[in-house]
């Protein structure tokens, strides 16, 4: 399982289990039943997240694309970034990504892509802002272009 969907699940699991937690102890404490069935319904909603991101997870409905970043300019008065990833084959692809997610110039990353249920072109990733499900920098290759030249 790659890490960066691995922390995905990790995250969506402790995320419902800490709602679940602190919304029963509060309104046990408070008598609230309200407090309790929103709790319990974030937790199940959680659950439902959890266990769909493991069956994509588990039977591979996932994109991934690796290669070197060549180009990444922010977007003027949004919260998005514009990559251009070039891979081995000379292929590129240019795509928005949030500015929080952390890919440099000149480094390559292994992308991971959410499969999208209607029958697109599953190669157009140029609208995956919403698709995106992780990123991880790949060293070997670098070291190994590096290690290569004189």
């Amino acid at each position: 399982m790659p890490k960066p969907l691995f922390m995905k699940l990790v995250a969506v699991c402790a995320i419902g289990f800490f709602c679940v937690l602190l919304g029963c102890v509060y309104s046990i404490s408070s008598h609230d039943h309200v407090f309790l069935l929103l709790s319990l319904l974030i937790g199940l909603c959680s659950l439902i997240r959890f266990i769909s991101l493991y069956q994509m997870i588990r039977f591979h409905r996932y994109l991934t694309i690796e290669g070197q970043c060549k180009k990444r300019e922010p977007a003027m008065f949004k919260k998005t970034v514009q990559v251009l990833l070039l891979t081995e084959d000379g292929r590129e692809y240019r795509f928005t990504l949030d500015k929080n997610v952390k890919i440099l110039q000149g480094h390559h990353y292994r992308l991971y892509f959410r499969i999208p249920d209607s029958k697109e072109n599953l190669t157009d990733v140029s609208n995956a802002f919403h698709a995106f499900l992780g990123a991880e920098e790949i060293t070997s290759v670098a070291s190994a272009k590096s290690s290569d030249s004189p």
